[in-house]
């Protein structure tokens, strides 16, 4: 055999190669791409916020729709939560309630976003909530706006109470910012700066300055509401959980796939190596 013949030999082998490679990777490349684009899809992800617990009549309202949840509902961006007379409701953004927020009697509350983000903020025409924010990121600032004032966390926990047309900000842990709102209903410029144990009450396009303690009573409530988070049972949300399950091994597959780096690069190291065994067959065998 001449040698142009073995360089031909050899360019056809590389061709080969790179034709059949290409075109397992191709069908490995659609298989892993279809399990991300249904993960995103049914949003089935940790950080998304869900209602972890219940208890009278809750409402979401969703666009025109209204929704009367369960536990393991999980929350859209612009949902609106309200509830009645004697009920609350509590909503996580992760898994493992290190973000939580409780919503009590007769309050509603709007969802921005159904996630933490770099400035989350949520929206409270009456009522009150209480939240603890374990997992808030670095740099990252939680805010609850209302009609009267504006209260922030780059910190832990803290409750707001809306009456009328008064809002009482209660710093449970860590520091808060508590900043008025002028008749155009614009951030003031200076803010009251909370320290834990403290509690401030602002009124209507007034700067934040009546200044308390907190006390004994509210003190011991913050616990045993901490408590009762750290017995509740940890629950996936139903519907996207349900039908991952119906899948069997595709939905084990891409739990697997998402949630480890290794297990994406041991899969691609399998695809390379079944299409390099394919050519093998076709070029010798």
């Amino acid at each position: 055999m001449s040698p142009n013949s073995d360089r031909q030999v050899f360019l056809d082998f590389i061709a080969r190669c790179t034709s059949n490679t290409s075109y397992i990777l191709m069908a490995g490349g659609a298989l892993i791409a279809v399990l991300w684009a249904v993960n995103f899809l049914t949003n089935d992800t940790p950080d998304r916020t869900r209602i972890v617990r219940l208890e009278g009549p809750v409402a979401i309202k969703r666009g025109a729709e209204i929704i009367v949840p369960s536990v393991g509902t999980l929350l859209n961006p612009q949902d609106e939560i309200t509830t009645g007379k004697g009920a609350f409701v509590e909503v996580s953004y992760d898994d493992v309630y290190k973000d939580i927020m409780r919503i009590g009697s007769l309050s509603r509350v709007y969802f921005e976003s159904n996630r933490i983000q770099k400035v989350t903020t949520l929206f409270m025409d009456q009522g009150t909530i209480k939240l603890k924010l374990d997992n808030l990121e670095k740099g990252s600032t939680f805010k609850v706006r209302t009609p009267v004032a504006i209260a922030g966390v780059r910190g832990t926990a803290f409750g707001v109470k809306l009456q009328a047309r008064t809002m009482l900000v209660t710093d449970y842990e860590s520091r808060i910012f508590v900043r008025g709102l002028t008749e155009e209903h614009l951030e003031m410029p200076d803010e009251l700066l909370l320290t834990n144990g403290w509690k401030v009450k602002v009124s209507e396009f007034e700067k934040p300055q009546q200044v308390e303690m907190m006390t004994s009573f509210e003190n011991t409530e913050w616990k045993e509401w901490l408590r009762e988070i750290n017995e509740l049972p940890l629950s996936k949300p139903k519907a996207s959980s349900e039908f991952w399950e119906s899948l069997g091994f595709l939905g084990a597959l891409r739990m697997q796939v998402t949630s480890s780096p290794s297990m994406l690069a041991l899969m691609l190291y399998a695809v390379l190596a079944l299409g390099a065994g394919k050519v093998v067959e076709r070029v010798w065998l």
